[in-house]
């Protein structure tokens, strides 16, 4: 579905977040959080803001396919991100964009995740992306622009640099018959 949008209320808040940002750095920190629960089986939902994200794995994997899993989010996540900051970049620079989608796929070995072999990382060995743009204005400059967003893509950034990862993890005893099982 497809709706009007107002691109020079979005060239305003672009410019005005990167005067900002120029004038006051410490006004650019952001927090982003999620928290996220088990329902059943595979599937979990996630809040974030005001917005349920559902994972979920394939039946093959043991899951309902009721979503996407985890891995798969992540590349949503990166899809998401390079397609958002082109187009918001190109309005900025004036940068008219007709069509904008993005391809994108991850090899993994599923025996890290397993925990089969331990040499085997359980993460992506690779990834790639198809980037198609369509527009009327210079392709060196269209081109020039796309790279320098995904150069600044903070979701590849954190899946490319090493970023500190730290959590706490509580568990609670319950007594079986005081316990309901999951569903």
């Amino acid at each position: 579905m497809e709706q009007e949008y107002d691109n020079e209320r979005l060239k305003e808040i672009v410019s005005r977040r990167m005067a900002l940002f120029k004038r006051k750095p410490e006004a650019a920190r952001y927090r982003p959080g999620v928290s996220s629960r088990h329902v059943y089986g595979l599937y979990t939902e996630t809040r974030v803001r005001k917005h349920v994200v559902a994972a979920d794995y394939p039946e093959p994997a043991g899951g309902t396919d009721r979503a996407p899993n985890p891995i798969e989010l992540l590349l949503c996540a990166l899809a998401a991100c390079i397609e958002g900051a082109l187009y918001e970049f190109a309005v900025h620079e004036g940068i008219t964009i007709e069509s904008l989608s993005v391809d994108i796929e991850g090899s993994l070995d599923l025996r890290g995740l397993f925990m089969v072999d331990d040499t085997v990382p359980p993460g992506f060995s690779e990834i790639r992306y198809n980037l198609k743009i369509e527009s009327p204005d210079d392709e060196e400059r269209v081109k020039a622009l796309s790279e320098k967003v995904i150069q600044h893509c903070p979701v590849l950034d954190s899946l490319i640099r090493s970023v500190n990862v730290s959590g706490e993890i509580t568990t609670v005893r319950k007594d079986k018959e005081d316990s309901q099982r999951c569903p």
